[in-house]
């Protein structure tokens, strides 16, 4: 399979991304997450202030290896392809494409989980992230099936419709998470599209 090209710029981005994000985690799990604070990370990270916002909004974030996530043009043309047909999985898929955009990085999923084990307060900075990743995903949703297009999609009218599968999605990614937490936030599709089917066998066995 052939790889995709990284561009130079992307490249060194992507770079300095990850010399803050390893010189915040090392500061934090050595001399805890008290001690690791923006001018501590940006020092042993040989850049300035200004170089580390332009990074990441706060500590906690760069601590993590996490970003405020983001609605691609791509991820919404594909959530919009086929449209009619499985908006279920499109809509998991759609939300697992914002949530992916939070770690621009994928190799530290499991430096991110120890991370987080060790500093449970982390996680309230990562669940607000998710929740913003949300409403991404709502505002398409709401903007597509307003009452007479959900109608049309043989959904209820009305945009609970939208609300409801914005948290049949969300709880399939908590499922996913559970699971597999690295297979949640990185990597192929092969676990999310195992979750979609069990939910969905799950749901059709109870009605």
């Amino acid at each position: 399979m052939q790889k995709t090209t990284v561009p130079l710029r992307e490249r060194n981005r992507l770079d300095t991304w990850a010399l803050i994000h390893n010189a915040a985690s090392s500061l934090a799990l050595e001399e805890g997450l008290t001690h690791a604070t923006v001018e501590a990370i940006a020092e042993s990270a040989g850049v300035s202030k200004r170089t580390f916002f332009n990074y990441f909004a706060t500590k906690e974030d760069a601590v993590l290896g996490i970003q405020a996530p983001t609605l691609t043009a791509d991820a919404e043309i594909a959530f919009r392809v086929n449209e009619g047909s499985d908006l279920f999985g499109r809509t998991v898929h759609l939300m697992v494409a914002v949530i992916r955009s939070m770690f621009p990085d994928d190799s530290f999923t499991a430096q991110r989980k120890e991370l987080s084990m060790q500093f449970p307060e982390l996680r309230k900075r990562m669940f607000e992230h998710v929740g913003a990743a949300e409403q991404l995903v709502e505002s398409v949703l709401m903007e597509r099936y307003n009452d007479h297009d959900a109608v049309r999609a043989g959904l209820p009218a009305g945009r609970e419709s939208a609300t409801a599968l914005l948290m049949l999605a969300g709880t399939v990614m908590r499922f996913t998470y559970k699971r597999d937490p690295g297979a949640a936030f990185s990597g192929g599709a092969g676990a999310v599209d195992e979750a979609i089917e069990i939910f969905r066998e799950v749901i059709q066995a109870t009605l």
